[in-house]
């Protein structure tokens, strides 16, 4: 294996104190061949830079082969008596580089990769790195096609010890062969640039950080110089802004290089963990994978969906159109996952999936699909309960008209019913009656399964006792794995024992009936996205769903098929009427429909806030999407019905995938991309809002105390 070294401080002495016993140490933990061209003379600061025009010259040296004692040369021309020689060439670090891969070393065979280093101080964050010759010899390798590692060491004291470089240059070499031997193979990466805490404190198992550089900023680096007014020899002033010869240079503008480096590296402890300079004041070693244009590689999404479910193109298509070089990773188990990785990560996984510790840990570095506590939103029950204590305290709220009359119910067995309907006595009482329809959903079941709806008592115990005949067959082998016992769907029918929690709910026998659409009942599937802790956003381009059959009231036909309209339950008797996009209907008026639905998804979200943060807390590096469905009464009267968490994108159908398409691009503008620290291209919009729109309904802080 061919290794090219670099630096930027030149040939050993005082100026470059670690290049000799670097090249040693390579020597001895490695059988690379190795060759070195240097630059003849220090060359800190100048980055990737060439000297156009500028025809440089060679020299060598033979260096000692005690790295404390001095090499032999510089000399012209080499000796070419085997002995070993590196090439000094009067030109920059980059300059080096390309000079040596091209034409200093042909008869060794082509550069397999380029080390330049180790800095005579680190390189870390962005002031140091943009303007680091260093970094712009690794660079250039980069540019020419070849792997390349940029090392420096950030010393703590000029007072130099040798076992301290040692250690440093021994870490350093090993970890430049792991970073070889498992170089990325899908492009992303470039370069790497190392920095090793020089010191004491430096050991062979010091911990290594992967790390993102920090986008920090600075103030003055010149400081204005006066001098005195110069004279001509014929005793007249020199004016600042006249042109005079370079011999008569007293009184001109002058600017000294005085930057406050301290200044830089103090604020480094302000900033987030997880970057670069961190990483050295925590005394660990940091690696910095880069792009050859001086970006940062930008991190990793992790998806563990199945690649033939209905989002996962959709999901690589948007992740890959805002941030082309993220690399996507479908094991769960990989290690950028780990919380020591230093790469910033999008885990879009199923719930159980997602790492809860660096989510409660609020990891800036890893940004989750899903929050972890939001049960008042997606538990039927505790979705009815939270909106009815917000309503005790905010009587003028919009959902106290927009959200059906609900009672939760906690039944064991059958025979309890009486009882358990005396503490609802409320709704015990309007049954007695039978002059309502109620609809009675099972609180953790989704799709539609277990939904049944009545009106007299008799029909509630026929209901629960068909339940207990199923519970009874498939009890042993569909219950939960994890023990509760609350709920297991099976088909249309539900599985249960020992707890069981629902909700019932006033039946909404009026809804809204469009001719066009065969006077099917239908209700809408909203897409709301909130973000970190917390924004909420409504997506505005919706669903209509549509039931299989035309709309009866239930006095006439209780059949199920007219009454419930959620698309899982028709199987492969849905239709392509079964699923519209709202926008397409016609006949009422939709924004007034829109309006109503932008209005409550917020006042639903300030309730669920309001029930404590056990059953809903919103964290900051989490986001997760939400289906809110909503059913629209003939007086165009929107009632909230219910909230889910990972809502079945397959509903949509293959007609109408743009829509999903469209909010995972929102999504991934909105929230991904400033997660990987940039800002999403300026969109042209209309003076309407489009359909592809994330609409902002509700804001409020509350990362910090409730």
């Amino acid at each position: 294996m061919h290794v090219l070294v670099t630096n930027d401080d030149g040939p050993p002495g005082p100026d470059s104190p670690y290049i000799a016993y670097f090249i040693q140490k390579m020597k001895e933990l490695t059988d690379w061949d190795i060759s070195v061209a240097l630059p003849d003379c220090q060359k800190s600061w100048i980055g990737k830079a060439h000297f156009v025009g500028k025809t440089m010259t060679a020299s060598y040296i033979t260096p000692s082969n005690n790295p404390e004692t001095s090499y032999e040369g510089p000399y012209y021309k080499p000796k070419n008596d085997g002995s070993e020689e590196w090439v000094l060439l009067d030109g920059t670090p980059a300059s080096c580089t390309q000079v040596g891969v091209h034409h200093l070393f042909k008869e060794k065979g082509p550069v397999d990769l380029v080390i330049s280093g180790p800095n005579f101080g680190r390189n870390s964050t962005a002031i140091f790195i943009l303007s680091s010759g260093t970094i712009g010899g690794a660079m250039e390798g980069a540019l020419c096609g070849i792997p390349s590692i940029g090392v420096s060491f950030a010393y703590s004291s000029r007072n130099h010890v040798t076992d301290h470089i040692n250690t440093a240059s021994s870490v350093s070499v090993k970890l430049i062969k792991k970073l070889y031997e498992t170089w990325p193979t899908d492009d992303t990466v470039d370069l790497f640039t190392i920095n090793v805490p020089l010191g004491p404190e430096l050991r062979e198992d010091t911990k290594i950080q992967y790390t993102h550089i920090l986008p920090n900023k600075w103030g003055p680096a010149f400081e204005y110089v006066e001098d005195p007014v110069s004279e001509r020899e014929d005793g007249t002033l020199v004016e600042q802004t006249e042109r005079i010869e370079p011999a008569v240079e007293e009184g001109r503008l002058k600017f000294k290089w005085m930057p406050n480096l301290k200044a830089v590296l103090d604020e480094i402890d302000e900033e987030p963990i997880g970057n670069d300079g961190w990483a050295i004041t925590q005394g660990f070693v940091s690696v910095t994978p880069l792009r050859a244009n001086f970006q940062g590689v930008p991190g990793y999404t992790v998806i563990t969906y199945h690649p033939e479910s209905y989002i996962y193109p959709i999901l690589i298509r948007n992740l890959k159109k805002v941030c082309p070089d993220v690399r996507i990773v479908n094991d769960f188990q990989d290690p950028v996952l780990k919380e020591d990785s230093g790469t910033k990560v999008l885990h879009y996984a199923e719930y159980e999936d997602l790492m809860f510790e660096r989510m409660m840990g609020n990891d800036e570095l890893y940004l989750a699909c899903s929050y972890i506590y939001r049960k008042a939103l997606i538990r039927k029950n505790y979705l009815a309960h939270s909106i009815a204590n917000y309503k005790v305290k905010h009587p003028e709220t919009i959902l106290s008209k927009h959200f059906p009359e609900s009672y939760e119910l906690e039944l064991d067995y059958v025979e309890y019913l009486d009882e358990m309907l005396d503490e609802i006595y409320e709704f015990r009482d309007q049954l007695k009656e039978e002059k309502t329809w109620w609809i009675l959903k099972p609180s953790m079941s989704d799709r539609g399964q277990g939904i049944r709806i009545f009106k007299t008592m008799q029909e509630l115990v026929d209901i629960f006792e068909s339940f207990e005949e199923d519970s009874e067959e498939e009890e042993e082998e569909e219950v939960q794995e994890n023990g509760d016992p609350l709920s297991v769907s099976r088909g249309n029918g539900i599985v249960t024992s020992q707890i069981r929690h629902f909700l019932i709910q006033r039946y909404v026998d009026r809804p809204l009936l469009l001719p066009a659409c065969g006077l099917r009942k239908f209700h809408i599937r909203t897409y709301v996205v909130a973000s970190q802790a917390l924004k909420v956003y409504v997506y505005k381009n919706m669903l209509a769903l549509f039931a299989l059959k035309p709309y009866a009231s239930p006095d006439e036909i209780a059949d199920l098929e007219i009454h419930l309209t959620n698309t899982c339950l028709q199987g492969d008797m849905k239709d392509e009427g079964s699923v519209r996009q709202f926008w397409s209907l016609g006949g009422f008026d939709k924004e007034k429909v829109w309006s109503q639905i932008r209005a409550i998804t917020a006042e639903t979200f300030a309730a669920a806030i309001s029930l404590g943060r056990l059953h809903f807390q919103p964290i900051p590096n989490a986001f997760e999407i939400y289906g809110f469905d909503f059913l629209v009464s003939e007086d165009l009267t929107t009632q909230l019905l219910e909230v889910n968490a990972y809502p079945d994108f397959a509903q949509t159908g293959d007609d109408l995938k743009v829509l999903v398409d469209g909010l995972f691009a929102r999504v991934a503008e909105e929230i991904v991309l400033p997660f990987f620290g940039e800002s999403p291209a300026p969109r042209e919009r209309d003076d309407e809002m489009a359909l592809d729109e994330l609409s902002l309904v509700y804001e409020q802080d509350i990362s910090g105390a409730w």
